[in-house]
C-alpha cells in the first residue's frame, strides 16, 4: 500500500519570506512605507489569492491628486531626503537604489532632478541640490535665515555651575569613571550627570576592562564651539 505523500507547501512570500540580499522589491519597500504612515496604501495592498505587481518606472506626467501621495520610488527618495542623513551628510544614489530592486542609480539622479523641478515650479521654500555624491533636501537661499534663527534657538543651552563644573573635569581628563570624578574634586550630583547626558553633552563609553566611564561628545565640541578636543585651552591658562 502506498504511503500517503505530506502535501507540498509552497515557500513563504510577501514579509514572511527570508531576506533577499539583492535589495527590497518596490512592492515591499511601499508596503512597508504605508504602513509606518499608518495606513496601507491600495496600489501596493495585495488581495487574497494573488501577488500584485509594482511599476518601478516612476510617472512623473500622473498630475492626478490621488496619485501624488501615492508610494513609488519618487515618493520614497522623498520621503528619504526629508528625513536626512546625521550631520546633513549627502544621501548617495547609490545607497538609495540599494533599497530598491529594480531601481538603478541613475534613475535615483533623475528622480532627484524631477523633485526639484517640482518645488521649484509650485514655488516651494525647499530645494533638492547635488552635493558630492549625493542629493540633500534644504532651504532655499531666501529662506535659510529663518532655519538659522530656529536652530540657534534649540541649540542654546543652559549650565549651572555644577554642569560646567562636571564637563571641565571630563573633557580634560576623559575617559573619567564617576568614581575619578570625585578624586578630581568634583561630587557632581548623579540627577546632573544623568542630565549631561540627556542632553547629549557628555556620553558613557566603555573602558578597556569594559568599566564605564564619561566622555565628552560631538554636541559638547559644537557648543563651545571647538574643532576637536585639541582646542581645549590648558586647565592652567587664565579664563580669557
Amino acid at each position: 500500500m502506498a504511503r500517503k505523500q505530506p502535501a507540498r507547501r509552497d515557500p513563504p512570500a510577501g514579509f514572511e519570506a527570508p531576506p533577499n540580499d539583492g535589495g527590497l522589491s518596490i512592492d515591499r519597500l511601499a508596503q512597508a512605507f504605508a504602513a509606518m504612515m499608518g495606513q496601507p496604501d491600495p496600489a501596493t495592498t495585495p488581495a487574497a489569492g494573488r501577488v500584485v505587481e509594482i511599476d518601478a518606472s516612476p510617472d512623473l506626467d500622473d498630475d492626478d491628486a490621488e496619485d501624488r501621495c501615492r508610494v513609488g520610488p519618487l515618493s520614497i527618495l522623498e520621503a528619504l531626503l526629508f528625513v536626512g542623513l546625521p550631520g546633513g551628510k549627502p544621501l548617495s544614489s547609490g545607497v538609495v537604489a540599494g533599497l530598491m530592486r529594480g531601481v538603478r542609480p541613475q534613475e535615483i539622479d533623475d528622480l532627484a532632478a524631477e523633485l526639484e523641478r517640482r518645488y521649484r515650479s509650485n514655488n516651494c521654500p525647499y530645494e533638492v541640490v547635488s552635493r558630492g555624491d549625493g542629493w540633500v533636501l534644504r532651504l532655499r537661499p531666501e529662506f535659510a535665515r529663518f532655519g538659522s534663527v530656529l536652530e540657534q534657538r534649540t541649540r542654546m543651552v543652559r549650565l549651572d555651575a555644577e554642569s560646567l563644573d562636571v564637563l571641565a573635569l571630563v573633557g580634560w581628563n576623559q575617559p573619567v569613571p564617576r568614581d575619578r570624578l570625585v578624586e578630581l574634586g568634583c561630587d557632581a550630583r548623579p540627577a546632573t550627570l544623568r542630565a549631561l547626558v540627556r542632553r547629549g553633552l557628555l556620553a558613557v563609553a566603555p573602558q578597556a576592562d569594559g568599566s564605564p566611564a564619561y566622555v565628552t561628545t560631538a554636541k559638547f565640541l559644537e557648543v563651545f564651539k571647538l574643532e576637536t578636543l585639541a582646542d581645549l585651552p590648558s586647565p592652567s591658562d587664565p579664563p580669557a
